[in-house]
């Protein structure tokens, strides 16, 4: 039952501001799932200790409730992934089919906590339970795709107004531009153009179809994190470069 603990490390992560209705049902559901796991666990080793009926009841409430609470949170969650997503406010299309399947797979865990509730003797919850695991490994999978998914939309998003900032400035400079100045202007268009290349290229290598259980492995995280450092600092520095230009040219009175 104990959630992927990456899963919320992650989320701290790549986690700007979002809408609160999102982040506070999150909260709430992942705080409860944290109450009622070690009470399940507490419960589960003094039935072992003493298998009497009563102990056997508490352990399949406890879990029921330990259950509701962990797919609720994964639910949440979701929701709180494609809401950062969503407020990037771009339409980057080498991550809708993750959207999609995210956007699924929290109909997945909304379903199973429903399900869960259905749970009456410890048959039904080793079923359950059963059952449960042979699904959940891809809809776990697809929160992990989510949140790299939303950190490329994070940096499409600054791509496309740093972009914007860009032309806005070439507007405001004079006709007449001496030499530096338009290769200045050239070399930030060129480079932009490349770090746009190295985000699609990143995407592209995300092998969202092709090879879905790559997730599973600690080096999905920590290769594809190191790249989108080295993409933001990219980013940094064509900022800063665009910061100079604008102070040195396109300040009033000059």
């Amino acid at each position: 039952m104990k959630l992927s603990i990456v899963i919320f490390i992650f989320a701290i992560f790549f986690a700007p501001s979002i809408l609160a209705s999102a982040k506070s049902d999150y909260d709430f559901q992942y705080g409860q799932y944290r109450q009622y796991y070690p009470e399940y666990r507490l419960l589960k080793a003094d039935y072992l200790n003493t298998s009497s009926l009563d102990n056997q009841q508490k352990v399949i409430l406890s879990a029921k409730q330990t259950i509701l609470s962990r797919d609720l949170a994964k639910a949440s969650f979701s929701w709180y992934i494609l809401d950062l997503i969503g407020n990037t406010k771009t339409d980057y299309s080498p991550i809708q089919p993750i959207i999609s399947s995210l956007a699924a797979s929290r109909q997945f865990y909304l379903a199973e906590a429903e399900k869960s509730q259905t749970v009456i003797t410890q048959e039904d919850l080793k079923k359950f339970t059963l059952t449960y695991t042979k699904s959940v490994a891809h809809h776990d999978r697809m929160i992990k795709f989510g949140i790299i998914a939303n950190k490329l939309a994070t940096l499409v998003r600054t791509q496309l107004d740093s972009n914007i900032a860009l032309e806005n400035l070439v507007s405001k400079l004079p006709g007449s531009l001496p030499a530096t100045v338009t290769a200045r202007i050239r070399e930030l268009r060129e480079s932009a153009k490349v770090v746009d290349v190295k985000i699609d290229l990143l995407a592209k290598n995300l092998e969202f179809l092709e090879a879905e259980e790559s997730a599973d492995a600690e080096i999905f995280f920590s290769s594809r994190v190191e790249k989108m450092a080295e993409i933001q600092t990219l980013q940094r520095d064509w900022i800063d470069r665009l910061i100079d230009l604008e102070k040195n040219y396109a300040q009033p009175n000059r």
